[in-house]
């Protein structure tokens, strides 16, 4: 599997501007967690089993405020509940019957927005029997090197000003936004995102804490109704 010339393909994707990406954001992560206090074998696990930058954030300072257990569980559920959509929408394409079943569960360990977003931008061009491997080494690398940038964030984050720290945190956010708008080539992506944009702004009176969510949610299930007789031609 490793030596599949559809796993390296998915190696050469991530290296690069995906990893830098990703990997900065990881550093601020790790470099938070040191200046409040955790230790290097919790800035190692949160990665290594997580791998989702929000559900990261979250946890750490629900654990800073005193939260229980459950309000740590219930914080991050509720925050990495947006991984769940995007495994159900890739698992159809990357699954494959040759493959067995544990390394299908290894590999939606790997399913993460920075991930499941470069995987939907080239998949049409890989053949359906190796679109599992190329996942793997995509997703794969992107998340060895998290881990890693994590662990050097905590180890290096007395060399890095406090300035600095705080662009790297946005450097994968903008990345994404600049994907998005790039891949914008359907009228339904494009509707969707320009009325969840609109309600967003009118929401934020009547919801402040909760604009942003309800107006996602909205629109896109507008989208779907909207759109959905074209969909199935």
């Amino acid at each position: 599997m490793f030596s599949s010339q559809s796993f390296k393909d998915g190696v050469k994707h991530a290296f690069g501007v995906p990893a830098l990406g990703l990997g900065s954001s990881m550093f601020a992560f790790g470099a938070f967690l040191h200046s409040a206090g955790f230790d290097i074998y919790q800035s190692f696990f949160s990665t290594f089993f997580t791998f989702a930058l929000p559900g990261q954030f979250v946890m750490a300072e629900t654990i800073l405020a005193g939260g229980t257990l459950l309000n740590i569980f219930l914080a991050v559920l509720l925050t990495n509940s947006r991984l769940y959509p995007m495994t159900v929408n890739i698992t159809p394409l990357i699954r494959n019957s040759n493959v067995p079943k544990w390394k299908q569960y290894i590999g939606a360990h790997f399913i993460a927005v920075t991930s499941w977003f470069n995987f939907f931008s080239v998949q049409k061009n890989i053949k359906e029997d190796e679109k599992f491997n190329y996942f793997l080494g995509l997703g794969g690398f992107l998340w060895a090197n998290s881990v890693v940038c994590t662990v050097a964030g905590y180890l290096f984050s007395n060399l890095v000003s406090h300035e600095i720290l705080i662009a790297l945190v946005f450097i994968n956010p903008m990345y994404f936004l600049v994907m998005t708008v790039s891949n914008l080539e359907e009228k339904k992506i494009i509707c969707s995102i320009l009325v969840g944009a609109i309600l967003s702004i009118f929401l934020n009176d009547v919801f402040p804490g909760w604009s942003v969510l309800i107006a996602g949610v909205l629109a896109g299930t507008l989208g779907f109704f909207i759109f959905r007789k074209e969909n199935n031609e």
